[in-house]
Formats: structure tokens, sequence, C-alpha cells
């Protein structure tokens, strides 16, 4: 019998009290280093076990229940709605992809800034929040500080105007040090690298690092990362960044089809 990783369930239930959702995608790439057999059996428990509940919108994404909220100590995140959690699967994507690799120090989410504004303005180096990134991220370093960067998910095209209006925020938050936008299309990557073109921005060294969202390699992090006319894979930049060697995220596998029993654990976890 195969020991049952409950370590697997808590990092799961974690995880969606921070970011209020958790799917089938991230469960399986990230917390379920298992054979894919393995995977589908701690997903079905996850579904069963009672600390959980599948999304009405899709089967593949888990809310937490009351239960679930009182194993992680009963502070959570409001169940997050379905429209917005395909933008935020992309973010939890690229953080979880660094955090693997014990290369982040802290982060922060938007809506974690949104209702602390003392402690964003601390954060973001500023005494107003114009714009929110969709997470902040502190980085480790070989020296043993940290750099802080901002992380921006543009799955759709916005207006020029926005881009305008978010790049002049930007400006103002003297903590961030490097700013990077995850986009959906070659002309959003455009668009976004206009907004941010002129005297003003090199000179406080605020030019983000824009890469296609479709194109993120979290195993090898290979994803080119394109800063006004220079680019960069972004484990090269991550590399010059912290001066750390940026390890592949091979995560251990059993392809072993060894027994996990459920019925024993959900048995278990009811008494």
């Amino acid at each position: 019998m195969r020991h049952w990783r409950n370590d697997i369930v808590l990092e799961a239930c974690e995880f969606t009290a921070r970011w209020g959702f958790l799917n089938q995608e991230l469960f399986f790439e990230f917390m379920c280093p298992m054979s894919r057999a393995h995977k589908f059996r701690y997903w079905k428990f996850l579904t069963t076990g009672g600390k959980f509940y599948q999304s009405k919108a899709s089967e593949k994404v888990l809310l937490l229940t009351a239960k679930g909220r009182h194993s992680v100590g009963g502070i959570a995140r409001p169940a997050r709605r379905s429209i917005y959690v395909a933008h935020d699967a992309i973010a939890a994507r690229v953080i979880l992809s660094l955090q693997k690799r014990g290369l982040i120090f802290n982060y922060w989410l938007e809506d974690e800034l949104m209702r602390n504004p003392l402690e964003g303005y601390s954060i973001l180096g500023n005494e107003q929040m114009l714009k929110i990134p969709d997470a902040v991220f502190d980085l480790r370093t070989a020296g043993g500080g940290t750099i802080r960067c901002s992380l921006e998910i543009e799955r759709t095209t916005k207006s020029r105007a926005r881009y305008a209006k978010n790049a002049l925020a930007y400006l103002g938050y003297s903590k961030i040090s490097v700013m990077l936008f995850a986009v959906g299309t070659e002309s959003t990557k455009d668009i976004v690298g206009q907004a941010f073109r002129g005297k003003m921005f090199s000179e406080k060294n605020k030019i983000p690092g824009i890469f296609n969202l479709n194109n993120f390699d979290p195993a090898e992090l290979n994803t080119i990362v394109r800063f006004s006319t220079q680019e960069m894979t972004l484990k090269q930049l991550i590399s010059a960044l912290t001066k750390l060697e940026i390890r592949s995220l091979n995560f251990s596998r059993d392809d072993k089809e060894t027994a996990v029993s459920l019925k024993k654990i959900e048995n278990r976890e009811a008494a």
C-alpha cells in the first residue's frame, strides 16, 4: 500500500485559501508529483473528502467548504468568481514555477493589497495605488537580499489609453524594481511596450519585461522576455537578478501503479 501524502492535501487547501480556487491543471502540475493514476486518485479525494466542492462553472475547479476553511485556520479568501479563474490561474502558474524552485521570499495578490491599503502603499512604494498589479513578489538573491517584482496578466487587449494610464501609475512605484507583463497576443505585447516608451520611463528604469503567456515554460523558464529592444529568456533574467543558479523544475514521479485506498483515507478524515 502506497503511503498517503497528507502534505499534498494540505498544500491544496492552503493554495485555495489564498487564491480562492484550485484548478486541476495547477494541482496536477505543481502539487501532486506522482503518476497520472495517482493524480486522479488524489483529485477524487479532494472532491469527496469534505474540504472542497466543485465549482458550478467547471468540475475541474474546486473551492473550499467551511470544513476546508477551518482546516487552514478559518481565514480564507472568498471563493473566486468563475470569470476570473482562467486569468488568475496564469498568474498562479508563474508564481508556483518560481516558488517551487525556492526563489520567492514572499508574494502578495491584488486583492490582498486592496484589502490592506497601508500595506499596499508600503509594498509598492507610493501613497497612491492607481493600478494594483495582479501579483507582487520578492525574489531571493545570492547575497541574502530580495528584488521586488510585479506581474500583470493581459489575456485580452485593452485600450491604449488604459495602458498609458497604468504605465504612469508604475512611474510612482518606487519599490518595484522589475515589471513583468504576460500577454495573450503579439499585438498586446506591442501596445504594452508602447505605453512605457519615453524618456521618463527609461530614466526611472520602468521598462517592463513582456512575454507571451501561451509560451510560458514552467519547467525550464525558457520563455522569451522582451525589454524594449532587448530579449532574453526568463531563466536568464532571473539568474541575472538573483545571481543564483536556476534549476529545472523536474518533479520526482512514481509511475508504479501502487494502490492507494481512498476508502480508508476517507474514513480516517471522517473520524
